[in-house]
């Protein structure tokens, strides 16, 4: 029996008076890729912020691997190198180099040496096709470029799993596929993510489960196919329904 690499048991989070989660629960088992959607307002990016500790659950329980990383005095720094978190913004440094850009979480934080850092990030930026623009500053980049620079970021802290928060939302329908084209090849290396998206063509092609939620709550999660093409659920089904008067779920990525 496979063992989870991350447990999240019946999870909540308000914010005032409003509960945006109201009891979540589900696994994610090594090298599996969960795709999250979902109408805007759901709670979708709230789940992700709360494994991350961006934001501390009300109630429930987050375990990595063995250790409960929503129990009081567990050290935050230390549960979000292993997890690594790419926002609907690129957050990128621009004072910094794409280099160092990459180097410097490795440097300030993990105390890796410089040169070894450095090294390392132009691995993580050819990962990414990023290594011609090592030393260009973000304002020299395209979105696509700088959302690149921020999955290679992530990946050169070492994460046991990555989190992609609407990583394309911010981007110009052109410079979308190069994103989720690097995202499929990681998932294609084995790489352990959750992603929040609105893209469905690439939740078909690569989510190996995909999570629908509403108000709060999961409403329905399966395979793909179950979820895109035989939804038990009569909100699933509407959901996916105005997704598909815009776009087609099982459209090629470009």
């Amino acid at each position: 029996m496979i063992k989870p690499l991350l447990r999240i048991k019946n999870l909540h989070k308000s914010f005032g008076k409003i509960e945006v989660i109201k009891g979540v629960s589900f696994n994610v088992n090594p090298s599996e890729v969960i795709v999250i959607i979902g109408s805007s307002g759901t709670g979708k990016s709230t789940v992700l912020q709360c494994l991350n500790l961006l934001h501390r659950p009300d109630s429930g329980q987050i375990f990595l691997q063995d250790q409960e990383i929503t129990s009081p005095g567990v050290d935050e720094d230390k549960v979000r190198q292993q997890m690594g978190m790419v926002f609907q913004e690129f957050n990128l440094f621009n004072h910094l180099s794409v280099l160092n850009n990459v180097a410097v979480g490795m440097i300030k934080v993990l105390k890796v040496p410089t040169v070894e850092a450095r090294q390392r990030a132009r691995d993580e930026l050819k990962k990414v096709g990023m290594a011609d623009h090592q030393d260009k500053y973000p304002a020299q980049l395209s979105g696509g470029q700088k959302q690149r620079v921020g999955i290679a970021r992530a990946l050169a802290m070492g994460p046991k799993v990555m989190l992609f928060d609407e990583p394309t939302s911010a981007l110009d329908p052109e410079l979308t596929g190069e994103v989720l084209a690097v995202m499929q090849e990681l998932a294609s290396e084995g790489m352990t993510m959750v992603i929040v998206s609105h893209e469905m063509g690439f939740a078909r092609q690569v989510a190996d489960r995909v999570i629908f939620m509403e108000n709060g709550l999961i409403e329905e999660e399966g395979t793909p196919d179950q979820i895109f093409c035989d939804p038990f659920s009569q909100r699933t089904r509407a959901f996916l329904s105005l997704i598909n008067q815009g776009e087609n779920p099982g459209g090629e990525i470009q």
